[in-house]
């Protein structure tokens, strides 16, 4: 080995020295005489090169810069390719959770998995506590209609809208309280439970049902003049009598009022004119009842 070639490989060791320190600087081009020294030469500079290139993709992913694209033709690489590819989907993954999707699963990071499930799973667990409390903020729970509360939300709503008229009807369910006095108060939820039925059964699924009070209900009928008012009782009436031909020892009778309301007219006067209405139908049912009774004596 001649002196040349000797200071030539004391410079390429310099230059794998200073590469294992970290220093990544790029190598001057050599040109050699011999074929050996000229490809290892070559060589440390394309190694260089690429952990050069290495150093500066693991750098950007260290910091978060997903944006970064990884060096093309670099076989040292790939493991951060793949780490790389795992954050952006990660990444896309949070965002899909902060939008409200939780069915994201992570099965690709090993014990961050794990974690990452986890939390996702507990926020799901999260999500169904807090949707199960508002539904029974909401809804009465012997019938699992509405209640009272989300009634009188539904009714400014709808006065804040645009789908008039709308009718309001008030039904008190008779006879309730001899039910719970004679036969108890679980037949008389019995009772309730298929009143509410009837209800169910008759109205749209745009209208809102709802049980104010222990055998009051009430019915919301958006974009409905009197005219469906009207047909929404006949319904009530037929379910009635569907329901009332079984035998449960008691029956199902709702006295009914119903008032609609045009743009511009409160909804609150609505409900009190439904209301009123609800009363003179109880009145003349109540009254019709005693005739019967009484003509039933007269002539028994």
């Amino acid at each position: 080995m001649n002196r040349r070639e000797a200071l030539i490989l004391r410079e390429l060791n310099e230059q794998l020295a200073r590469l294992l320190s970290g220093d990544f600087s790029a190598v001057r081009p050599m040109s050699l005489a011999t074929t050996d020294l000229q490809a290892l030469a070559d060589s440390t500079a394309r190694l260089t090169t690429l952990l050069a290139e290495t150093h500066k993709f693991a750098s950007a992913i260290s910091k978060g810069e997903l944006e970064a694209d990884p060096p093309p033709r670099n076989p040292l690489i790939a493991p951060l390719k793949q780490l790389h590819a795992n954050l952006r989907h990660l990444t896309w993954q949070t965002k899909q959770i902060a939008a409200g999707d939780l069915d994201q699963h992570v099965d690709f990071l090993g014990e961050f998995s794990v974690s990452f499930n986890s939390m996702t799973e507990a926020l799901r667990e999260k999500r169904r506590a807090e949707e199960k409390v508002f539904y029974m903020s909401i809804h009465d729970p012997l019938t699992d209609l509405y209640n009272r509360g989300y009634f009188e939300e539904e009714m400014g709503r709808a006065e804040r809208g645009r789908n008039f008229p709308v009718s309001i009807m008030m039904a008190d369910l008779d006879g309730l309280k001899g039910i719970n006095d004679t036969l108890g108060h679980a037949v008389g939820d019995m009772l309730i439970k298929d009143a509410a039925d009837v209800l169910r059964q008759a109205v749209r699924s745009s209208d809102v049902v709802a049980r104010t009070g222990g055998d009051e209900f009430a019915i919301l009928l958006p974009g409905a003049g009197s005219a469906s008012a009207a047909g929404v009782v006949a319904r009530i009436r037929e379910v009635e009598a569907d329901v009332n031909s079984g035998h449960r020892g008691y029956q199902v009778r709702f006295s009914i009022g119903y008032a609609t309301s045009g743009r511009g007219e409160p909804l609150v006067e609505t409900l009190k004119s439904a209301d009123e209405r609800m009363y003179e139908d109880k009145f003349a049912r109540k009254r019709g009842l005693e005739a019967e009774r009484e003509k039933g004596v007269k002539y028994g």
